[in-house]
């Protein structure tokens, strides 16, 4: 059995926490329970910026306490074409994959719905995983227990500029202050509305106008001296567009123009992924 599990970009500027984006770069994740043994084999570009396999078996032990079904051996080989902890969403698509596997092994017991409650629960909030799940724009809100979301379908390319630094999520979001001014707050919701109202207006070009941001991700880039470097650089060749990906590092940006930008690694020109997870025999 396979399962693949799409890139996911959230925020996209304006949208702190609430919008989500799937993309058309999976990751591929082979998996069998004819085993004793539950192993775990990492291929691909990516594999080895991994360091370990544990979130998988953070996730079956989670799986476990939340239902009370026991998870069995498993063999499973992960194809990793998604980006590691580079604001591409490599940690959702695990939690998405390892939730669906673990489902499989207790005997598909639970919905669509009833695992996205557990990956969002999971992942701290639901602007990657649900897209994952689902595919499109998502926009999403979670209060406690209580999970709602919209998704739409969208035809769009966007141009990813991938660096050759890491960040954690973690020490990204402890960087975030607790009270912004008024005048930013102001500033986003009326961006994140008007982002909204183009795409369904099925304006969709027009909506990149609006994702513009006060709340995140200056914080966010001036805490680093390589994400406020390779974001500076970025800037200076005057995109139309931009916003971080994520927590970071990847920056989102229409340029054409990539000489000179530091640590750049790789530029992924990708789709929007409207299909989310994709599951196959």
């Amino acid at each position: 059995m396979k399962v693949l599990v799409p890139a996911t970009t959230t925020n996209l500027g304006a949208g702190f926490d609430v919008f989500g984006l799937a993309l058309d770069l999976f990751n591929e994740v082979e998996f069998s329970f004819d085993t004793k043994e539950t192993t775990i084999e990492s291929t691909g570009k990516y594999a080895s910026d991994l360091k370990d396999h544990n979130l998988f078996f953070e996730v079956f032990r989670f799986f476990e306490r939340k239902t009370g079904y026991r998870v069995p051996p498993v063999r499973i080989k992960q194809t990793c074409n998604i980006p590691v902890s580079s604001g591409l969403g490599s940690s959702a698509a695990v939690i998405v994959a390892a939730l669906h596997i673990a489902n499989e092994g207790t005997g598909r017991n639970l919905s669509r719905e009833d695992l996205m409650k557990l990956a969002v629960e999971l992942e701290g909030h639901p602007d990657n995983v649900v897209p994952a799940f689902t595919g499109g724009l998502v926009v999403c809100y979670q209060n406690g227990s209580h999970l709602d979301f919209e998704n739409f379908e969208i035809d769009l390319s966007l141009t990813f500029l991938v660096p050759n630094f890491p960040v954690c999520t973690n020490e990204m979001r402890k960087i975030l202050p607790e009270k912004v001014p008024f005048e930013d707050a102001v500033f986003n919701i009326k961006n994140s509305c008007q982002f909204l109202a183009k795409i369904a207006a099925g304006k969709i070009k027009e909506a990149l106008k609006y994702v513009g941001d006060r709340l995140h991700q200056n914080y966010r880039i001036n805490g680093n001296k390589k994400m406020k470097e390779f974001v500076e650089a970025i800037l200076s060749k005057n995109p139309e567009y931009w916003f971080v990906s994520g927590s970071g590092p990847s920056v989102c940006s229409n340029i054409n123009d990539f000489e000179g930008i530091p640590y750049l690694k790789d530029v992924l020109k990708l789709r929007v992924n409207n299909r989310g997870m994709i599951v196959s025999e």
